[in-house]
């Protein structure tokens, strides 16, 4: 069975440009490149609070991937069940985050 990618972004745009530029590129991917993407800006926040301690930069990261995912999901840039792997990631980095504190 042969998959046939969309080879213009912008074929019949209404929702707005950038939305269609994303939705073109999750199609174009088939739905990882926003995935990688949130992946990536988690990592890099991470790496750049670790200075603040391990547990608060996980739990920072953690609640911006949980927010991310929850973003991503509802525009259909992201399926629902990775997106509730970033949300339950999320909870327990906040949890983590707030047992430490104590």
């Amino acid at each position: 069975m042969v998959h046939e990618l969309p080879t213009t972004a912008l074929r019949s745009c209404s929702e707005g440009t950038f939305y269609c530029l994303s939705k073109w590129a999750s199609d174009v991917t088939v739905g990882a490149f926003w995935v990688f993407m949130l992946l990536a800006f988690c990592v890099a926040l991470f790496m750049a609070t670790i200075r603040f301690g391990g547990t608060r930069a996980f739990g920072f990261a953690a609640f911006a991937g949980m927010v991310g995912g929850v973003f991503f999901a509802v525009l259909n840039l992201m399926a629902w069940w990775v997106a509730s792997i970033f949300i339950i990631i999320g909870v327990i980095g906040l949890g983590i985050m707030f047992l430490a504190e104590k």
